[in-house]
């Protein structure tokens, strides 16, 4: 059998349309598919010049050079459609005498690739949103505090241990909750534990579990333990550095090996937990000091996170008080807000137990202020002797000589004087009156009390 006789058969039995035309660009044949798929019948544009019709057809391109094109891909205008082709030329006696295009209409797939690519998009504004939900009480205009939730929210979706530092009341445990909901473990358990507060004699029951009958008194059917609890979610171990060196041990062992067992059982469980632990220690310091088992460390050491304190994102304040007291106003069913004077006096401290205490001190406020305003006078009474400061000169301590007359002093009103000298001298070389007591040496009931014997306000 001569195939040249049934080629027009063989062409127009293909699926794919089918094009051919002359070195000319006269358009000599196209196939039935070619007419159905695109809506064009053939009597329309056989015998008509290609240029005329589609000046920058790609199969113009392989007459011009005779080059073949392999799954190129190209937008058709006069057709409206995205095709994927194969055009090769078409050679008579080594000479070119035309091209041939087998070309399919992806106006779908590229349809569903736009459609996807929109989904993408969505998908990332979607998670930018939830990003800054599961982080908006971490808004921040300073750089550090940015810097740190940053770096949280690049974490976040990975399984990477985490490590938050920071002082006892920034917010180490809004942060990991943070993490936590941002993360793709999110609708799985939160667990946070704070270490110091199990005793060592406990903190394997507690931790791990125990099985029935394990020990006397213990609950039929056994117990399920915090990490149990936990699997499949995230586990906040807070308070980190208060475990003693026999725990820190026994949790080595679980984070290594990813199992651990029961009190009182021998089967192992495995454990797919995420770990984020946080502290307000220096646990360097408590390596060199015995105190932290160093292989522990760089176990959970993998991604720290610093957290600045309140005072040293002053800048904040104002954002940080209007949100909490929005949330207390709900709580107790008011209406209030700050004086211009209150917000002042709020700046001038120093928050040493740092958020956790402006939440405190606003509750307090919220709680007894009957106007829909609160005042100077609703501020407890230590924010009125914590007032900054101006840069004073070194202190230069008071002599018989540069105060009283030798014969007329009294030995009790030379210590009175040098003493009400040197709390003065203190307090403007200190950064809040924690630091200033500590300085002293004394208790904060005899700091105070002594503020208030000398006047110093």
């Amino acid at each position: 059998m001569r195939l040249e006789k049934h080629l027009l058969s063989i062409l127009e039995s293909l699926h794919d349309a089918v094009i051919v035309i002359l070195t000319d660009s006269t358009i000599v044949y196209v196939n039935q598919a070619y007419s159905t798929q695109f809506a064009v019948p053939a009597k329309k544009i056989i015998g008509r010049k290609l240029t005329d019709i589609e000046a920058d057809a790609r199969i113009l391109s392989v007459i011009k050079d005779g080059k073949p094109l392999i799954n190129d891909c190209s937008y058709v205008h006069s057709l409206k459609k995205d095709v994927c082709a194969n055009i090769t030329p078409l050679m008579e006696n080594g000479e070119m005498i035309g091209a041939v295009t087998i070309m399919k209409d992806i106006s779908e797939v590229t349809n569903l690739q736009e459609e996807l690519t929109k989904y993408k998009e969505d998908l990332l504004q979607l998670r930018e949103q939830l990003d800054r939900r599961n982080f908006s009480k971490l808004e921040s205009r300073a750089e550090d505090m940015q810097k740190a939730v940053r770096l949280s929210k690049k974490i976040a979706r990975t399984d990477a241990t985490v490590m938050l530092y920071g002082e006892s009341g920034v917010g180490k445990e809004v942060f990991a909750k943070g993490i936590h909901e941002a993360s793709h473990r999110n609708s799985q358990p939160y667990i946070p534990i704070n270490i110091a507060s199990i005793p060592d004699s406990l903190f394997e029951s507690e931790m791990f579990g125990y099985e029935e009958g394990s020990f006397t008194g213990s609950r039929k059917g056994g117990k399920k333990g915090l990490l149990e609890m936990a699997n499949g979610g995230t586990l906040l171990l807070d308070e980190i550095g208060e475990m003693s060196l026999n725990m820190q041990s026994k949790l080595l062992r679980v984070i290594q090996e990813r199992q651990f067992q029961k009190v009182g059982g021998t089967k192992f469980y495995p454990l797919d937990v995420r770990i984020i632990c946080a502290t307000h220690r220096n646990l360097s310091d408590m390596i060199r000091n015995g105190e932290f088992r160093e292989d522990l460390y760089y176990r959970i050491n993998v991604v720290p996170i610093h957290i600045p304190p309140l005072r040293q994102r002053k800048e904040d304040l104002e954002y940080i008080t209007r949100n909490i007291l929005n949330e207390l106003c709900l709580k107790y069913g008011k209406h209030v807000r700050l004086e211009d004077e209150v917000m002042t006096r709020l700046s001038q401290y120093d928050w040493p137990g740092n958020v956790r205490e402006l939440v405190n001190v606003l509750e307090r406020m919220v709680a007894v202020c009957t106007n829909s305003f609160i005042r100077l006078s609703d501020l407890p009474d230590h924010f009125f002797l914590n007032i900054p400061h101006e840069e004073s000169a070194p202190y230069q301590p008071r002599t018989m000589a540069t105060t009283l007359e030798p014969n007329s002093i009294k030995l009790s009103e030379l210590l009175e004087q040098t003493e009400k000298d040197h709390i003065e001298f203190i307090l403007k070389n200190s950064k809040n009156k924690t630091e200033a007591i500590r300085t002293l040496g004394i208790s904060r009931k005899s700091f105070y009390a002594k503020l208030k014997k000398y006047q110093i306000f």
